[in-house]
């Protein structure tokens, strides 16, 4: 999941993923960081996880509208994508990110052991940063067409499969809809919602669904 907005702390779970999500890995991927409770696509932990492609989130990856120019040059990800493929992706963006001098959630990668911290979260943090997350965007990797719903044409109806397939899974999570009916992200049903299982054990039911849900391959 890659994971993408900032919600309020009852919407916790982007960005597994997201992030995304839209998505990767359990603490460095998609820019998962403390300050904005979203959950980026991939990112099996947090807030709300959102798997749109180009529409970067404040808890997944926030960043200027994306151009087709812009969209070009960025790296594209893969239903098929290995992890190590999108945290070396994850970890280029946010190396961008980190020289031009984006706040960086440092403990939180010594804590998890990973080389390249992501950005802290915050709609305060994308606003004053906007030329850095604009320098950056070339970087931040494109999600699979299939996690587009302006690609695939049958984007919520898979992703009420993903969502289904991970309270199959024992989560308690539920869909969250645009005022179009297009599914955003998806949610915890309440602050037992993860069913106690560990962020590994989450990330493993995202990706496995997402991947099911949607009709990529494994990787």
């Amino acid at each position: 999941m890659r994971n993408t907005k900032p919600p309020s702390p009852a919407v916790r779970s982007t960005a597994l993923s997201v992030c995304a999500l839209l998505a990767a890995t359990v603490l460095t991927a998609c820019g998962a960081g403390d300050g904005g409770g979203v959950k980026a696509a991939g990112d099996a932990k947090g807030g709300v996880s959102t798997l749109e492609t180009g529409s970067p989130a404040p808890g997944g990856k926030p960043g200027a509208p994306t151009s087709t120019k812009v969209d070009s040059r960025r790296p594209q990800l893969r239903m098929d994508s290995s992890e190590e493929e999108i945290n070396r992706l994850d970890d280029a963006y946010h190396a961008c990110l980190q020289s031009h001098g984006v706040p960086m959630n440092t403990e939180r990668a010594k804590l998890a052991g990973a080389k390249q911290a992501s950005p802290v979260q915050g709609e305060g943090i994308t606003k004053k940063y906007k030329p850095a997350f604009d320098a950056c965007l070339v970087k931040m990797p494109l999600e699979p067409p299939e996690l587009d719903s302006k690609v695939n044409p049958h984007y919520t109806d898979d992703y009420r499969v993903y969502v289904k397939c991970i309270n199959n899974a024992g989560m308690r999570v539920h869909m969250l809809q645009d005022e179009h009916g297009i599914a955003i992200g998806w949610t915890y049903d309440d602050d037992h919602g993860s069913n106690g299982l560990s962020d590994a054990e989450q990330t493993k039911i995202d990706k496995k669904c997402k991947t099911e849900a949607f009709g990529g391959k494994k990787g």
